[in-house]
């Protein structure tokens, strides 16, 4: 898929922040909207107070990818902040990002998520992460299952935003971590290959046999097509606002739109379960600050700006972190529901990244597109169809067997 300037100009608008007179602004891309893009803009703000740099912020959204993979080379960015570490590894994407050679020293977990080859350059520094194995629930209302298997939900009970594709792939990936930890690294490590064989194995066949029984559990089939229609905003909602639901299972950054909508001090939140006494998944995620070459010099120090630890300083984006709705290694939230999973970042004991964020090629997500799209599709057939989990979940790999083999062929 490839970005014309035109069309890239009339899908993204750009925010400028104010610099020097006569100096072309830094181009910074981003897949914020809303909260998030206005947050940014108030650190963008300070960093244009620091140096008197312009810079003008690109809301690319899902265009992202195109954006930085596209041929025309004038519409790329100097900068950019990505939330799939699979762009780093695409072979077009690379040969246009500028290595860090320099700068703070990144916790070893991270760092060598941003490092192609042993003891080589990173790719990128981590500006903002994300905690993906909580579930969310009002306050005095626990329901936490004692083990995956025990996860038997009743009709109604959870909410999922399911027209997300991002929120239907971090369930099959706490599903797949808890079940079998060593098919989810086997995927992981071949991400940028597309092995048909690591998807093809009976463990991946047993945890989407097993995620659709917990989706089939949930919904009856009108509540999977109102479910269908949902984002994850309004999945949050359906438990702490209309109360329609008992628990959602979200990352970290719900819980600004929980208070927001329905106040302080009302939620709770749990581990995701684990399977058979095993222990309990723990997925990860983040958001990459990375240079391009046609940023040059100037790209690298906003970059090492942006990433930098802040120690005990109080700027726009500490209170960001303070406030809830970003975790970062280098500083503690304020927020006591945030500062375990803020400290099990910190610890990189037992974590791993978000598998759909690390591929690239056919499976590559994108509501529509790839696992997103074969995830979305199980959903439908088990929570708003009639199709038992095992036809469904047999239905799903070979789907994503027969694209990566398609792939392979071509």
């Amino acid at each position: 898929m490839s970005i014309s300037r035109r069309a890239f100009l009339l899908a993204v608008p750009a925010v400028a922040a104010a610099g020097c007179a006569g100096q072309p602004p830094l181009r910074v891309a981003v897949v914020w909207s809303g909260e998030e893009l206005q947050r940014f803009l108030r650190v963008v703000d300070a960093y244009v107070a620091h140096s008197r740099r312009p810079v003008s912020v690109y809301s690319a959204g899902d265009n992202i990818s195109a954006l930085l993979r596209g041929p025309a080379e004038n519409v790329i960015p100097d900068v950019a902040v990505i939330p799939r570490l699979g762009l780093l590894f695409d072979p077009v994407v690379r040969k246009r990002i500028q290595p860090r050679e320099s700068g703070h020293v990144q916790p070893e977990f991270w760092r060598r998520l941003v490092t192609p080859e042993e003891g080589g350059p990173e790719l990128g520094a981590w500006f903002k992460l994300a905690y993906k194995s909580l579930v969310w629930h009002r306050k005095g209302e626990r329901h936490a299952p004692a083990s995956l298997t025990a996860w038997q939900p009743r009709p109604g009970s959870v909410a999922i935003g399911a027209a997300d594709g991002w929120v239907l792939s971090d369930w099959f990936e706490n599903v797949l971590l808890s079940m079998a930890p060593e098919a989810y690294d086997g995927l992981f490590a071949s991400a940028t290959r597309g092995d048909p064989e690591w998807w093809a194995r009976g463990e991946v066949s047993e945890a989407l046999e097993r995620l659709a029984s917990l989706w089939r559990d949930a919904f009856t089939p009108e509540q999977g097509r109102r479910a269908l229609t949902l984002q994850f905003h309004d999945s949050i909602l359906d438990v702490f606002r209309y109360r329609t639901a008992d628990v959602v299972a979200a990352p970290d950054f719900a819980l600004p739109v929980i208070q927001r909508y329905a106040g302080a001090d009302v939620a709770g939140h749990f581990r995701f379960p684990g399977d058979a006494g095993g222990p309990p998944p723990l997925v990860v995620g983040g958001d990459v600050a990375v240079a391009m070459k046609r940023g040059g010099s100037d790209a690298l120090d906003f970059v090492e700006w942006l990433t930098r630890p802040r120690g005990n300083t109080n700027d726009a984006l500490t209170e960001w972190v303070d406030e809830g709705g970003f975790l970062t290694p280098y500083r503690d939230p304020t927020q006591p529901l945030l500062r375990e999973p803020a400290l099990a970042l910190r610890r990189s004991e037992g974590l791993r990244y978000d598998l759909s964020d690390r591929l690239i090629g056919r499976l590559e997500g994108g509501d529509g597109r790839g696992l997103w799209r074969v995830l979305t599709e199980l959903f439908s057939d088990v929570a708003a169809s009639t199709v038992t989990p095992r036809s469904a979940a047999l239905a799903a790999r070979e789907k994503i067997v027969t694209s990566l083999a398609k792939g392979a062929a071509r």
